[in-house]
């Protein structure tokens, strides 16, 4: 960890390649979120449906961060190493009948995940084998304004077992006390973009690739209970852009709040089921 709050990775090029699968988008989405009229003739077009929701995992903790940079530990403003990512959420409602989507504004977008060696902030011993309580990286909640839109400052994550690379996500609405809505995901990383950043950029060269990519983690090849016959992680890649100094990642979450999609995990993985 450094308490440099710019980080400079290791030189790495990816051609700015796109993984555009069908948890986004694509062009004519992106020009429709920028412009609201257009919504619902390309949402119409595609035939989207709503984002697939799974499991939260026990990592979850409330820090009440309202934050856009999270590489950051609060208590003394020490940065975690690791490849810069700029992370771009798009939350809309969707009407699976109409194909129409709407911005939705006033939605807190929790986010997080480990660090380049595998660990998670407040966390305990018992859980993850380090103990890393009273820290809060990369963890934090922005929320969406009337474009629907949050951004985030974070690092690529790093691996642990039995899981691929991966983003939680968790989207709630509130109304005094209540809580209105709560959709719960996690977002999905390129296999072969990850495998080129654990064996060419710092830090993650000291621990090299996952051993277990999406095509085998519990919770990306569960299932898909709005389109049969697909995996969860088939909906949930991230758009990745970019190289060095950093890069990009975007995801559109369409919430039909009449039609949610769900998964079912497959297995539970030994160590840490379930996250």
């Amino acid at each position: 960890m450094t308490t440099k709050p710019i980080l400079q990775p290791t030189s790495i090029n990816l051609h700015r390649r796109q993984i555009l699968r069908s948890g986004a988008l694509g062009a004519f989405g992106v020009f429709a979120l920028a412009h609201p009229l257009a919504a619902r003739v390309a949402n119409a077009a595609l035939g989207d449906t709503s984002t697939v929701e799974v499991t939260e995992g026990p990592y979850f903790v409330d820090e009440l961060l309202n934050r856009s940079d999270i590489r950051y530990n609060t208590s003394d403003n020490t940065y975690q190493d690791g490849l810069p990512l700029l992370l771009t959420i798009h939350v809309l409602t969707l009407d699976t009948s109409t194909g129409e989507t709407t911005p939705l504004k006033g939605a807190y977008v929790d986010i997080w995940h480990c660090n380049a060696a595998g660990l998670y902030s407040d966390v305990s011993a018992s859980q993850q084998g380090t103990d890393t309580t009273g820290q809060d990286f990369l963890r934090g909640y922005q929320v969406t304004k009337r474009r629907g839109r949050v951004r985030f400052r974070t690092i690529y994550p790093g691996w642990y077992q039995p899981r691929a690379p991966h983003i939680h996500c968790k989207i709630r609405q509130f109304s005094g006390n209540d809580t209105t809505l709560e959709f719960t995901t996690q977002f999905a990383f390129d296999d072969e973009i990850s495998n080129t950043i654990y064996t060419t950029v710092s830090p993650y060269t000291q621990r090299g690739v996952s051993p277990v990519g999406n095509d085998d983690d519990q919770v990306f090849t569960g299932s898909n209970s709005c389109i049969a016959d697909e995996d969860a992680g088939d909906d949930l890649q991230l758009a990745l852009a970019g190289g060095s100094p950093f890069m990009t990642a975007r995801f559109n979450v369409l919430i039909d709040l009449d039609a949610r999609c769900t998964s079912t995990e497959i297995g539970g993985g030994a160590g840490r089921p379930g996250f």
